[in-house]
């Protein structure tokens, strides 16, 4: 389970929903209960550990903890390949997927015919090579930041949490309750030379299966060993090493000649195996020599569950910890255990830290001596907690066992464990800052030459931070990157580069000054930098220049007017989607081209034959790869809101309310509704419609969040909308003006994230597309601004984000030269 940064040259990437973004199916049309594909193409005629040795608030005591129920149950244990090499992530349970930099050679691609950079992709974070030729890089954590820190438990321990308060933090949502354990098989993989060879003991007997029947060695040995010399297991040999230092077949008079074949000692407890390196490991239980279909024999050690336990709690975490936190230790190992990640069809879960540090009782050393490998402090942990397992209800009604992630430090915030597993959630982590921890925040250096090594460039000029996982400071751990530069001969070349690949090119704890996880920032001066074009339409074509080819879904909506539109980048920020702009008779040059460059799999136009017309839609449809078009309107932009708030399931934490006669308020919160995942109506200042009356009805969210103040949507409409949520309650996000508004939505998003995206809050289209690219792809707020100044709240606003780059979404017609300087002295 630990997940050891050494071995990350053969790890793959942590990639956690909604870490790795994915398009989520396709929602199907209902007007009564939550579709889950956006309508039909028929047109209406109106719309993702690593130890602290090797270097994590307040919760219930019964521990369990409020959690939403996954929408599906964790997929069945997969038999591993048993040659596979062993990778240092959980691919069990879906949370990981390869990164090409992280197996194999990173790809780089070379551009012949282009000989200088090409403009930064939209919204990315970008670090032109330093003077010194070193990125200074500040971060935090050690490992994959998913599940329990453990340097965490040991300061909520210290804090004073039982260890039944600490594991309902790290895995809110599950019960802690007992079960029967048994025992459990464990693939001992350092012992990988295809031969099981035990020491010869006065109490050692052998047999076949673990628990058959036992024989007596035949005298004159000093050693054993099992061998085989073809794909089946009655090839096995057992042979003893005699004095006179000679290897010969031994077996015990009525003993089946074949694999497997088990040693044991019932008179001492243990089993003395011979590694590779020639070291003797003590294993308690029983040692069985295991036929693979091959002539190369995998060991096994059998034992019960908590002699197991002693083993793994010493080897994951320092005895010296808080014994609350090895008892925590002890109930996430003893469950990731039954879990059986990383086993196969002949072990349960394997000896590494790709499933769990397990180094077995000891070492005998050479003068008889023995280290042991188990402690009374991790000892005292596994007896307290006998039996103790996490489990979480997926849905089913029936508890299941939670596959209980941990990490070293999660650097202050702990990321998402993946669709499937409500309990992994993101949240800050105020334990992790325990004084001991060196790894909760960090300084360190990612020089030039060490990725132009890793990635084949003959000179870096530029890193670009493409995509993060949205959870904590600078946006969260660094997802996806891109490193440029030149070939010897001047042509440009990229390649892609995950997070970790990143901060593989200078790891910690092999380097000093390296890099422990993927949470972290580049600290260098910031830039602004605008995403524009001739027009709107053209601006829209550039903002969606940060999806790549092959998108799910891109929202297409009149460019002209705004009632449709406003609804329509909530939605897009559900399936981290562009949104496109069109005339009503005519799709424009910029807008087909960006579809030609995207070619999504469908596309969505939001608003009726009067705002983007049937021979238009037909046009658009041409540019899908499925020839899949869905139109979503209603008889008018209320309607045609709540036509886009039926694909929300009923129960939702909120709805968020808009006046549907202006733009601002519900362009900020569309921002946020899209980031939530939440979905946003619109209203008359004075009334309900009935059909936005009707959606608040069907989706009856806990809350109604009013966006903009009484004079925006009154106290009345604002009561009679909390009357149909389960609450029967409502709250404002209100400034006193436009900007004032936006800095009420924007202070929701957590602070410290970048980048930062500004556009207009004089004209709707550039902060239409912005809503979409900033809350659902990059997880920041849209923040507005006056055309010629920066307004109070906008530098408010700016000030609490920090952004390392800001990005302008439109010209100087939208937002001129003096408001552009004022923005960049707002940078990080």
């Amino acid at each position: 389970m630990r997940r050891s940064i050494l071995a990350l040259s053969t790890a793959l990437a942590v990639t956690l929903s909604p870490m790795a973004v994915a398009v989520a199916e396709p929602d199907p049309v209902a007007t009564t209960a939550a579709p889950t594909e956006e309508g039909t193409t028929v047109e209406p005629s109106t719309d993702a550990t690593v130890s602290p040795e090797a270097g994590a608030g307040p919760s219930v005591d019964d521990g369990s903890a409020d959690a939403a129920a996954p929408a599906a149950d964790p997929v069945d244990p997969v038999v591993l390949d048993p040659d596979a090499p062993v990778l240092e992530v959980d691919q069990r349970f879906g949370f990981v997927e390869a990164q090409a930099d992280l197996l194999g050679e990173p790809e780089t691609v070379v551009e012949a015919e282009v000989t200088a950079l090409p403009a930064p992709q939209p919204g990315a974070e970008v670090y032109p090579r330093p003077a010194d030729g070193s990125y200074d890089v500040q971060g935090g954590g050690f490992g994959h930041g998913v599940g329990m820190s453990q340097y965490g438990a040991d300061g909520a321990g210290r804090a004073g949490l039982t260890h039944r308060q600490i594991l309902s933090f790290y895995y809110p949502g599950t019960v802690l309750e007992e079960r029967p354990t048994g025992t459990i098989r464990i693939g001992v993989t350092i012992d990988n030379d295809g031969v099981t060879r035990v020491d010869h003991r006065a109490g050692l007997v052998v047999s076949g299966a673990p628990g058959s029947r036992t024989y007596a060695l035949p005298p004159g040995h000093t050693q054993w060993r099992v061998t085989a010399s073809s794909t089946s297991s009655s090839s096995c040999t057992l042979e003893g090493l005699t004095t006179a230092g000679t290897w010969r077949t031994a077996w015990p008079s009525g003993m089946p000649r074949s694999c497997p074949v088990s040693f044991s000692s019932p008179s001492e407890g243990t089993v003395d195996l011979f590694l590779p390196s020639g070291q003797r490991r003590i294993y308690r239980g029983t040692l069985t020599a295991t036929h693979r279909g091959t002539t190369s024999l995998a060991t096994v050690n059998h034992l019960p569950m908590q002699h197991y336990l002693r083993s793994v709690t010493m080897a994951e975490m320092p005895v010296s910890f808080h014994a609350q936190a090895l008892r925590a230790q002890a109930v996430a190992a003893r469950t990731y255990a039954l879990r059986g990640a990383g086993g196969t069809g002949y072990y349960d879960t394997c000896d590494t830290t790709a499933c769990q540090a397990y180094r077995g009782f000891g070492v005998r050393n050479s003068n008889g001596t023995v280290t042991s490998y188990e402690h009374a402090n991790s000892t005292a942990a596994v007896d307290a907690t006998d039996r103790q397992v996490l489990t979480y209800d997926f849905g089913s009604g029936v508890r299941q066992l939670a596959t209980t992630m941990y990490s070293s430090s999660t650097g202050g915030h702990t990321t998402v464990g993946g669709a499937g597993h409500g309990y992994l959630t993101a949240h800050p982590d105020p334990y992790d800052a325990v004084a001991s921890n060196p790894r909760s925040s960090w300084d360190a250096q990612l020089p030039v030459s060490r990725l132009e090594a890793r990635y084949g460039i003959h000179r870096v000029e530029r890193v670009q931070i493409l995509r993060r996982d949205g959870h904590g400071r600078w946006g969260g751990r660094v997802l996806d990157a891109r490193v440029e530069g030149f070939t010897a001969s001047g042509a440009y070349t990229w390649a892609y580069a995950s997070g970790g690949g990143l901060q593989m090119a200078n790891a910690w704890p092999g380097n000093a000054d390296g890099l422990s996880s993927t949470y972290f920032t580049i600290a260098q001066q910031g830039t602004v930098d605008r995403i524009a074009g001739g027009d709107r339409y053209a601006t829209a074509a550039e903002a969606s220049r940060a999806w790549g080819p092959g998108t799910g879904v891109v929202y297409v909506v009149n460019g002209g007017d705004y009632p449709d539109a406003l609804t329509a980048a909530s939605r897009a920020g559900v399936y981290d989607a562009p949104v496109l702009l069109t005339r009503p008779g005519t799709v424009p040059a910029q807008t087909r081209a960006a579809l030609r460059r995207l070619s999504p799999a469908r596309i969505v136009v939001v608003g009726g034959t009067g705002s983007v017309s049937t021979a238009v839609a037909e046009e658009l449809r041409g540019y899908t790869t499925t020839r899949d078009l869905t139109r979503v309107a209603g008889g008018d932009r209320y309607a045609t809101a709540a036509g886009l708030a039926a694909y929300y399931p009923a129960g939702a934490a909120r709805v968020y309310l808009a006046s549907g006669q202006d733009y601002p308020d519900a362009l900020a919160g569309a921002a946020l509704a899209g980031h939530e995942r939440m979905p946003l109506l619109l209203t008359r200042t004075d009334r309900l419609s009935v059909d936005t009356a009707a959606a608040l009805q069907r989706l009856n969210a806990r809350e109604v969040v009013v966006l903009g103040g009484p004079t925006a949507v009154s106290d009345t409409v604002a009561r009679q909308a909390a009357e149909h949520t389960s609450s029967g309650s409502y709250r404002r996000l209100a400034g006193t003006d436009r900007y004032g508004t936006m800095s009420q939505v924007a202070a929701q998003f957590p602070a410290g994230r970048t980048p930062a995206y500004v556009a207009s809050g004089q004209s709707f289209p550039d902060a239409l597309v912005g809503a979409a690219l900033a809350g659902g792809l990059r997880g920041v707020p849209i923040v507005l601004t006056a055309q010629d100044r920066v307004t109070n709240a906008t530098g408010t606003t700016l000030t609490r984000q920090s952004p390392q780059a800001i990005f302008v979404l439109g010209g100087p017609g939208a937002v001129d030269g003096t408001a552009v300087a004022r923005l960049a002295d707002l940078l990080r």
